[in-house]
């Protein structure tokens, strides 16, 4: 059996918590930081792993039970979700065993999945890896059928820098499709040139587990994130941070965790959809003395709390607000909690300068992380997200009888998912909005999707311009059509729904010099909280560092619509807004 889930990141206790407290303006206090010394932390986490270590050594030579003991296990994993842990090795290991999947979907109003997914992507999660530092994960599989694949594990353990509860902190280390070299005798379909349905196509790639800095292990972990090597350094033991033992704003089951793996297929061929044409990839550990393991467990638990599913909520009927209104952009995310902070922050309407710092001090409380933090703590890359990803997110509430409007141009893009022969450079690898559920927090499932369409679904004039018409279908005007040049979008009944745009860039071969990177727009300039943050980059509804590539936001009547020409809309820069009762 393959275990399926529904979520590109699965939220739990402390989210839940923490959207409590923003609710009632109760605002959870900044934990100290760091939590403790570096050296003390380090010790602790070469202490699990030495132990852990000479039990599998003990298993190995038949003088120990497969079943792991409990006092062997991190102190702060979810025990409601993953038990019964137990050695196997290789040759008893079969992929089902191991990974968690969420094929790519279209979106179902009557059962909407949770927690933020891109529907137009296949997740593969291997959501227990639990290792000693020294050995080695071995990953084997086949280049899949689609548009863009990466590999991402948990970092090399930095004490300094914490992942919460799997979801929020520091960024796993990734392995990007075209730096992987493919085994003898077999090509990567992924690089410029290259043979996109040849049918040899397997990779081995390998990460070391290690307890160090993993920006200075790894050349791939920093900007472009790029590093022409099979080898990288990540971390099958993770520290928690101070909100693992906070019983009142974060889980208090403990500060250790164990790791976890990502794999993720975007835009995957039709003719191979949605399981990207290969089979599941295998993983195994190797100590440095030889022996081979892999750590399983049973996540029954952790499949049903993440497969449940919600119809689309008839909820509010309201124009835009202040903070989600005419002069509202863009902000450009650089970790899931810190986002999630800033928009509870701006819906309190909590924007001074003051409300700002405690943003930015709670980030680095919880997580560690920050923008003058060192390496990597500043990163971009962040828990559970693409490291390749730039990610910008806004809002929007459509009042009946008016429609949202987004313009703007299209970067260019590998067009792929109808069997290209043949991988092509462009301004980006993928591109892609979807909307989510944003009336927190007391929904039994949080985030859910509500749209989605991606780069290849969405109608293009001559030079590369587009209009998309989101409304309720009641509401759709006569001219949203594709015929008209329009791509319409069913809004669906959830009135205020948040916007997220995945911007896929590998540099350089599919990138430019308007890629949305952390390079470009950089944490202190580009997000509300940073502190020389510029709202003219991204954050305002005014063409700003992207130019004519920032979506610019429009909201009126369908009538209105309807009364306009579909060429105004691609050539005039003015914002139309009219909010009628």
């Amino acid at each position: 059996m393959i275990y399926k889930f529904n979520t590109t990141k699965v939220y739990r206790t402390g989210l839940c918590i923490f959207l409590f407290l923003l609710v009632q303006s109760c605002l959870p206090p900044v934990p100290p930081y760091p939590m403790a010394e570096k050296g003390k932390l380090d010790e602790q986490a070469n202490r699990i792993s030495s132990n852990l270590e000479e039990y599998i050594k003990k298993w190995h030579k038949g003088e120990a039970s497969a079943e792991l003991p409990l006092h062997l296990l991190p102190s702060g994993y979810d025990v409601t979700r993953y038990t019964n842990f137990r050695l196997v090795k290789p040759k008893d290991l079969t992929p089902e065993m191991v990974w968690v999947k969420r094929p790519a979907h279209e979106i179902n109003f009557s059962t909407l999945y949770g927690s933020f997914p891109d529907p137009h992507c296949t997740y593969l999660l291997a959501p227990v890896l639990y290792a000693p530092f020294g050995s080695t994960l071995i990953v084997q599989g086949e280049f899949p059928y689609c548009r863009f694949f990466n590999i991402q594990v948990t970092p090399a353990l930095d004490t300094r820098e914490y992942r919460y509860d799997k979801w929020s902190g520091k960024g796993e280390v990734a392995i990007v499709d075209a730096d992987i070299e493919p085994m003898d005798g077999h090509v990567n379909p992924f690089r410029v040139g290259g043979n996109r349905l040849s049918k040899n196509r397997k990779y081995e790639v390998k990460y070391v587990m290690a307890l160090g800095n993993p920006s200075e292990l790894n050349v791939a972990h920093r900007y472009p994130y790029r590093d022409k090597s099979n080898v990288r350094f990540g971390s099958a033991i993770q520290l928690q941070g101070p909100w693992g033992n906070d019983k009142k704003s974060g889980h208090g089951r403990g500060i250790w965790d164990f790791g976890d793996v990502w794999i993720r297929y975007y835009a995957i061929d039709n003719a191979h959809y949605p399981d990207a044409g290969v089979p599941l990839p295998n993983l195994y550990f190797q100590l440095p003395t030889g022996e081979q393991f892999f750590i399983v467990a049973d996540l029954k638990e952790f499949i049903k709390a993440s497969e449940q599913t919600m119809p689309n909520r008839n909820k509010g009927n309201r124009h835009p607000s202040s903070y989600n209104g005419k002069h509202i952009g863009w902000d450009k995310q650089f970790g899931i909690f810190l986002q999630i902070a800033t928009g509870g922050a701006m819906a309190l309407y909590k924007e001074t300068a003051k409300d700002k710092a405690y943003v930015r001090q709670l980030d680095l409380g919880v997580n560690g992380r920050g923008e003058n933090q060192p390496l990597p703590a500043s990163l971009e890359a962040h828990a559970t997200g693409c490291n390749y990803t730039g990610y910008l997110t806004s809002g929007i509430s459509i009042k009946k009888g008016s429609v949202f409007i987004l313009t703007g141009k299209m970067p260019t893009f590998p067009d792929t998912r109808n069997g290209s022969l043949v991988m092509k450079g462009a301004q980006c690898r993928y591109w892609s909005v979807t909307t989510y559920d944003a009336e927190f927090p007391f929904s039994a499932v949080k985030g859910l999707e509500n749209t989605s369409v991606m780069d290849d679904e969405i109608v293009l004039d001559e030079n590369r311009k587009y209009i998309l018409v989101y409304s309720r279908k009641e509401d759709r005007p006569k001219n949203a059509t594709r015929e008209n040049g329009v791509t319409w979008v069913d809004w669906g009944n959830t009135c205020t729904q948040a916007f997220t745009l995945r911007w896929i860039s590998v540099s350089p071969e599919w990138s430019f010099e308007l890629t949305p990177n952390e390079e470009n727009l950089p944490w202190a300039n580009a997000t509300w909280s940073g502190t020389k943050y510029n709202r003219k980059l991204v954050g305002s509804n005014e063409r700003g560092f992207l130019k004519e590539y920032h979506p610019l936001r429009h909201y009126l009547t369908k009538e209105t619509f309807d009364r306009i020409p579909v060429k105004e809309w691609h050539t005039s820069e003015k914002i139309i807004w009219e909010e009628k009762n």
